[in-house]
């Protein structure tokens, strides 16, 4: 079954019902078992899409990365690498962790290196990408890095982390293919940002500078993102430790915005409803996902089908974590983290209507400029 054979008109379709044992998946008003949807968006989630170092002159920009919260949700690590060639010729690795304590953006540490290029190694079936002193597979990342800029004292801050999971039965897409991210890029104009999303259950131990971590079980996310022109802004939300009259619930939201595209996802009990098909994208389209509003720290979005229908309120007021990121015309690009975002998720489906919260959502606003105020690190080369 290929899912680029669906046109609008079979939304008024009913969903097929499978018997096999996979997770069904909900493209839209389109259900299909995850084994063939996952199989038509993304080959080889964390494989590299580009040749590192690149050719001179050849721009481009590759990201993997993954997030993990610990149970009690009272600290989140963040670890990010990052590959960047621009236009001009120009390129330069940056890797980083970050160690984020609830309600204390002095306790936050931030912690970076400059990758060498030609320390970059990937091998394939199965993947594993080396960097300098880390290394990151399909369902596991360890590593170190020693960093002495960023910190008030001259001594040099450590991380340390070695953390496993198993990869994720869906992996989410903002579009359901590269080819589809790459017309609407030419057709449109905007930017072109393709990722693949994972939400897994992470277990391991971080140590940053003096504090140690072990998580277990807990809940994270792992991805890869490639882009070459990016567009003007982003905005960025996943939860996968929802509570609902305060226990826990099997539902993970994940929602991306560029410019005025929005595209999403909602897992309930092993149920997957993806709104990443373009007539749910475009914002012209009858189909359409709808941005009731998006400032920085608040943004509240929507989403309907035969199905199910869903109301989100992102709210974020701190700790913050601030990065900057450089992108292949040699623009800057910089990022709002917040680690620990409140979300409201209302949904109704055919039995009823529910609503879940959470205060440990991962949520980011990708700006021109500064999107709240502070320091945005690493310094780029």
């Amino acid at each position: 079954m290929q899912l680029g054979s669906h046109s609008p008109d079979c939304l008024r379709s009913e969903c097929s019902s499978y018997t096999d044992d996979q997770m069904t998946v909900y493209a839209g008003n389109n259900c299909f078992p995850s084994h063939l949807l996952v199989a038509s968006m993304n080959p080889g989630e964390n494989e590299p899409a580009l040749d590192w170092p690149r050719e001179p002159g050849t721009g481009g920009r590759e990201i993997w990365y993954l997030l993990v919260t610990s149970r009690d949700r009272s600290v989140a690590f963040w670890y990010h690498i990052e590959l960047v060639a621009t236009d001009n010729g120009w390129q330069e690795g940056q890797s980083w962790v970050t160690l984020s304590e609830r309600g204390a953006d002095d306790h936050s540490v931030f912690v970076s290196e400059v990758v060498s290029l030609d320390s970059v190694r990937f091998e394939t079936d199965p993947f594993e990408m080396r960097a300098n002193s880390q290394r990151l597979t399909d369902s596991s990342a360890n590593g170190e890095i020693i960093d002495s800029s960023g910190v008030a004292n001259t001594d040099p801050l450590t991380a340390q982390w070695d953390l496993e999971y198993e990869p994720d039965e869906y992996t989410f897409t903002p579009l359901r293919s590269q080819r589809l991210t790459d017309f609407l890029s030419k057709a449109t104009g905007s930017g072109k940002h393709w990722s693949c999303n994972q939400s897994v259950a992470m277990s391991g131990v971080v140590t940053v500078g003096d504090r140690t971590v072990e998580f277990d079980d807990a809940p994270g996310h792992q991805g890869h993102t490639v882009s070459s022109k990016a567009p003007a802004g982003l905005t960025w939300v996943h939860c996968n430790d929802f509570e609902t009259d305060g226990l826990a619930a099997d539902v993970t939201l994940e929602a991306l915005q560029y410019e005025q595209k929005l595209s999403l996802c909602l897992r309930v009990d092993g149920e997957v409803y993806a709104f990443n098909r373009l007539h749910h994208v475009l914002p012209t389209s009858p189909f359409s996902n709808t941005v009731v509003c998006n400032e920085v720290g608040n943004w509240t979005f929507r989403a309907k089908s035969h199905a199910i229908e869903l109301e989100a309120t992102v709210d974020a007021d701190g700790p913050w974590e601030r990065t900057t990121q450089y992108l292949p015309t040699g623009d800057r690009r910089y990022d709002a983290h917040c680690p620990f975002a409140s979300v409201k998720l209302t949904y109704t489906d055919d039995t009823g209507q529910h609503t879940l919260t959470s205060d440990a959502a991962r949520a980011e606003w990708i700006r021109p400029t500064p999107p709240v105020v502070g320091e945005y690190l690493p310094s780029w080369n």
